[in-house]
């Protein structure tokens, strides 16, 4: 894989009660040099403007009803390239099935079955994730047939 851009979901992935934690933003700047980094979200609790500041990454707020098709729908502007996306909830199955790597994370608030069996990977933290992005190798061990 070559991966080029990371699209996440923000609550329950990156954040609870829409507060982000210092190990995520430190992951994010590490991260930016390697991935184009994209957030998903609805925004429940108004939050994740003031949290991203200062961020390398885009934010983008949902703005249909249907959140699980805008969500897959997204990636489809990066065309050919390569996309990893990282969610939790019953809204980020099909943005997981659609991407070339699709990893839930139960995190936080838990994770949707229907996410869950979308992906292909599952991991227990974000900074699990996070880990294996930056470290190659541990994403190469997890996917080997």
């Amino acid at each position: 894989m070559n991966l080029e851009v990371l699209v996440l979901d923000y609550n329950g992935t990156l954040a609870l009660d829409g507060q982000m934690l210092e190990s995520v933003r430190e992951s994010l700047r590490h991260l930016s040099p390697f991935l184009e980094i994209h957030i998903l979200t609805a925004d429940t609790f108004g939050t994740v403007e003031q949290q991203c500041e200062g961020l390398p990454v885009q934010v983008n707020l949902l703005k249909t009803l249907d959140h699980t098709q805008e969500k897959a729908d997204y990636l489809l502007q990066f065309g050919s390239r390569e996309i990893v996306a990282i969610g939790n909830g019953a809204n980020d199955q099909l943005m997981l099935e659609k991407a070339h790597l699709g990893i839930a994370v139960i995190g936080f608030e838990g994770a949707s079955m229907q996410t869950l069996n979308s992906a292909d990977l599952v991991i227990n933290k974000i900074e699990d994730g996070f880990g294996l992005l930056l470290e190659t190798q541990r994403l190469k061990a997890s996917l080997r047939r």
